[in-house]
């Protein structure tokens, strides 16, 4: 866990809605059909629709989380520290997460965010995003928006980050049961100290951008990031890596298994490569299902010296 950093911040957002919202970096093992049908495997809420009204059914996707920031500075500093904190919702830390293997992706940024409607304009419902019952409830129009128009140059990635056990949470073991929904969850600042050894040096007036990621796959390991889905951050935006990083997802069909061949182009569309440099170099971007990250701000710290 961390404090509030005092010094050597050159770039930071401090806002973060205190609802019920769960974005959250995700890479679970377990499947799922987003889908609002019946089927015999596991399955919750509800696909994406077409610009017909019908709705197409997709495999959850994996997800790591991130923002892009400019660095406003009038010298070359070099990028020490990144801090973002945990979300609000009620999924806050997911009950396999404690001690797991966490790294971050740091990022150059080119060219300026083109908002893309998505084919959904003021006179017509998003096909994806909250509430995502189209059918039953009104998703406003920019809840598809995402961005075009920027490019992601890698610059590092680091590993070796591990996710806090339970007592740095104020727990007494580790092998307590604790609710995602503790409140002790909520709003908690993790800390990536980012080594010396591999410097990243941040040139003046020039975007940059971070995304954190779990490492490994496994049974409910999750983890809120707290944000304004609104954010008034004014240079930059939240970022995400989203399965395979094609859009739309590949539609699957809920009567059979996930691993049937019927679904193999679905399963693929949602989960990250298994080799992890195949992972990394899928380049973020806005667009997610269900939700964006285009209007997303993350609460966050950079960094440097």
């Amino acid at each position: 866990m961390a404090e509030r950093p005092s010094r050597q911040v050159v770039a930071a957002y401090e806002g973060a809605d205190r609802g019920t919202g769960n974005t959250s970096i995700a890479f679970d093992s377990a499947d799922i059909y987003k889908w609002s049908g019946t089927s015999k495997e596991r399955a919750e809420s509800w696909g994406y629709f077409t610009t017909d009204g019908r709705e197409v059914p997709y495999i959850k996707r994996d997800r790591d989380l991130g923002q892009t920031f400019l660095y406003t500075g009038k010298t070359l500093k070099t990028l020490t520290a990144i801090t973002v904190a945990t979300g609000y919702g009620t999924n806050a830390v997911r009950l396999n997460t404690y001690q797991k293997a966490v790294s971050i992706q740091i990022f150059a940024v080119s060219g300026e965010p083109v908002p893309n409607d998505n084919g959904s304009d003021a006179t017509t419902e998003a096909f994806h995003g909250f509430p995502h019952n189209r059918m039953g409830d009104s998703i406003l129009h920019h809840r598809d928006d995402y961005f075009t128009g920027e490019t992601y140059t890698s610059l590092a990635v680091f590993s070796g980050a591990v996710f806090p056990g339970k007592r740095a949470f104020g727990f007494a073991t580790e092998t307590e049961a604790v609710s995602p929904d503790h409140p002790r969850l909520k709003g908690r600042l993790l800390r990536f100290n980012l080594p010396a050894s591999k410097p990243v040096v941040l040139k003046p007036g020039t975007r940059y951008a971070f995304l954190i990621m779990l490492d490994r796959k496994g049974d409910e390991c999750g983890f809120t990031l707290a944000n304004n889905y609104y954010g008034t951050y004014p240079d930059g935006h939240g970022i995400r890596r989203d399965g395979n990083g094609v859009f739309p997802p590949a539609a699957a069909d809920p009567a059979r298994a996930f691993t049937d061949p019927a679904n193999a182009n679905a399963y693929t569309s949602a989960h990250f490569p298994a080799d992890f440099a195949k992972r990394t170099a899928i380049p973020p971007g806005t667009n997610g299902y269900p939700d964006v990250c285009t209007w997303r701000d993350l609460l966050f710290y950079v960094e440097a010296k």
